[in-house]
């Protein structure tokens, strides 16, 4: 999308329906001060892989054994029920109002003929999040989708018959369209794939499982920020660690106030090597870790809230969904978790989300 086109998209001033949150009253008033409300969330897609990967890492696993392990992974994707979880999302986002909204592990479910492609979509959940922010009369637009992984494995429908099975993950930054553009003016955008790409063997070939970024220049009331969000790498910490460097030499490497605002898969509440090297990496960078600062007697646990592979309930122990900044002018007002409880049973996610409202100073 060309940047003339862009700026068209945010001149438009739309007033939004529905009661407002005190945290996203504190900035919709005139924003002389400045606050930049920003959000990251993982969508989760339904399964943490282990049935392909134990079946695949395992050398006395059958090729039925196999094709069994990607279709329970599938079902148990497609039966978290998509559509409902992103309306929960969208609910915490109606609560919050964020300009700027970092989402990861956006995912669309395939299936087609086998042999052949997997063209028939069965879920797609940035689709429905859409459809949902939509329902609710907020206005926003995906800005970049960025595609990261995308597989496609034999696997079994209901009767037993071969289909194929595709699987796309997605990185994506949502916008406000309801804004002035002296409150969000978009002047770039920029995505990449990490150099540093885990790959993993499935079914006699090594499936490179992609992760990158997406980094947006914006301005507010005239000052510029840039905003970054990304999916770090979690099975093995040596390409964590490839993947933070790349992007303090790529995307963070500013003189811009930067928020990264991401699943970084790297615990902040116990920061060490083997639990995701990326946080001690940026924090050693400049990088501030505003839940820390603000909130120094609460953990802040993000992950996980239940498991997968099979489903069931969880304790979270993790804090790996994380927004730090850095610049001498960028202030954090709040910062929050959102989804940490369901809705009638239902969570919108196995992570927590996290709101923050930030502060661009003179």
């Amino acid at each position: 999308m060309r940047k003339t086109l862009l700026n068209l998209l945010f001149v438009a001033f739309v007033i939004c329906t529905g009661p407002l949150s005190a945290f996203a009253q504190e900035n919709e008033a005139n924003n002389k001060d400045r606050n930049l409300p920003v959000m990251t969330r993982n969508m989760d897609a339904g399964s943490d892989f282990a049935y392909v990967l134990t079946a695949a890492l395992n050398p006395n696993t059958t090729q039925t054994e196999l094709l069994a392990a990607i279709t329970n992974t599938y079902f148990e994707m497609h039966l978290t029920n998509m559509a409902a979880r992103a309306d929960r999302l969208a609910a915490e986002i109606q609560a919050s109002r964020p300009y700027l909204v970092g989402l990861q592990e956006v995912t669309t479910l395939r299936v087609g003929n086998y042999p052949g492609h997997a063209t028939v979509v069965v879920d797609d959940q940035m689709q429905f999040l859409l459809a949902a922010l939509e329902q609710r009369g907020l206005h926003y637009v995906p800005i970049k989708i960025q595609a990261n992984a995308d597989l496609e494995l034999p696997g079994f429908d209901q009767s037993y018959n071969l289909i194929t099975i595709g699987f796309t993950d997605y990185d994506v930054v949502l916008a406000r369209t309801d804004l002035p553009v002296s409150q969000l003016k978009i002047d770039n955008i920029e995505a990449q794939h990490f150099n540093a790409t885990l790959g993993f063997p499935v079914a006699g070939q090594t499936i490179p499982f992609v992760r990158g970024w997406i980094a947006i220049d914006a301005k507010l009331r005239g000052k510029p920020y840039r905003f970054v969000t990304t999916h770090l790498e979690t099975f093995e910490p040596h390409y964590q660690a490839a993947q933070a460097e790349e992007l303090l030499s790529g995307p963070l490497n500013t003189d811009m106030p930067v928020i990264l605002a991401g699943d970084l898969n790297s615990d902040a509440h116990i920061s060490m090597f083997a639990n995701g090297p990326a946080f001690g990496i940026l924090v050693s960078a400049g990088f501030a870790d505003i839940w820390s600062e603000l909130h120094p007697n609460d953990l802040g646990l993000t992950w996980p809230f239940y498991t997968e592979d099979p489903v069931g309930p969880a304790t979270p122990f993790q804090r790996i969904d994380l927004i730090l900044v850095r610049g001498s002018n960028i202030v954090c007002k709040s910062v929050a978790l959102t989804g940490t409880t369901p809705s009638e049973g239902l969570w919108a996610s196995d992570h927590a989300g996290v709101i923050a409202s930030l502060t661009l100073e003179p």
